[in-house]
């Protein structure tokens, strides 16, 4: 049964209504899109190594609550308590906040600040 289950799907989209900094609900989605992986997965019952592998984007497009919940926090949209208290995985929330979103705001700010030149094509003439 769990394996038509798994052949049979193509995504599955949850949400969860959370409270945003203006007093509103404001939902936090989570995507699984099928892989062959998350498959047989799902045939073998293993629902934490699905929950795994969508932490870990091993498909492009899907996300956890844990990733919603990070960009909702860093855009100022809903606070760190209320994050918290609806994650999954508060552990990983906090993670997902101290590395991700630092190294990207790292990043953002030194292309920023760099005012050197950049290339932005590179053309090789390769001659056997």
């Amino acid at each position: 049964m769990l394996g038509d289950l798994a052949a049979a799907m193509k995504a599955i989209v949850s949400q969860r209504l959370m409270r945003n900094t203006a007093g509103t609900r404001i939902p936090a989605v989570e995507v699984l899109l099928n892989t062959k992986l998350i498959s047989e997965l799902i045939e073998k019952g293993d629902f934490s190594g699905v929950k795994e592998a969508m932490e870990k984007s091993m498909a492009e497009g899907s996300q956890s609550f844990e990733q919603d919940i990070a960009r909702l926090i860093v855009e100022g949209v809903i606070d760190r308590k209320e994050g918290l208290a609806n994650a999954d995985s508060p552990t990983n929330l906090m993670w997902r906040l101290q590395n991700d979103f630092t190294k990207a705001n790292k990043t953002v700010v030194a292309e920023e600040e760099s005012e050197e030149a950049s290339f932005t094509e590179i053309t090789l003439d390769v001659k056997h």
